[in-house]
């Protein structure tokens, strides 16, 4: 009589929905971290297909404007040697932009921070509401 007494009170049911819900959210909270976490590596994906895109688009143009600029150069009777140097100088240092603004592109943070700050606040809400 008293085990049913102590089944039926408002305590245990109210611990019961309590760890369901908690366990409800806890799920919710792990999908949305995978979520955010896929999200994250799609960008990073696309950023590398751009980079890779602008590498190659870069080589060919690169290879085609450095054959016409030493030409160029050396028509004005500038040594060959010194008129290669020169231009790829000048391609060398704008290959370095062109990376440095590809890696800026792929700096963002790979963990799902907000899914952690989330699942850290419904923690701290739960062991308030056990004490």
């Amino acid at each position: 009589m008293a085990h049913d007494a102590l089944r039926n009170s408002g305590l245990v049911r109210g611990l019961t929905g309590l760890l369901a819900d908690l366990s409800d959210l806890v799920q919710k909270e792990i999908r949305l971290a995978r979520a955010e976490l896929a999200e994250k590596i799609s960008a990073r994906l696309q950023a590398s297909v751009w980079l890779i895109a602008a590498s190659v688009l870069g080589l060919i143009t690169a290879l085609l404007i450095v054959e016409g600029l030493v030409l160029a150069i050396a028509s004005y009777g500038l040594a060959l040697h010194w008129s290669c140097l020169l231009v790829a100088a000048i391609v060398a240092a704008l290959g370095a932009a062109v990376f440095y603004h590809g890696r800026s592109l792929a700096d963002e943070e790979l963990l799902p921070t907000r899914s952690i700050r989330q699942v850290t606040r419904d923690i701290e809400t739960a062991k308030e509401q056990l004490t």
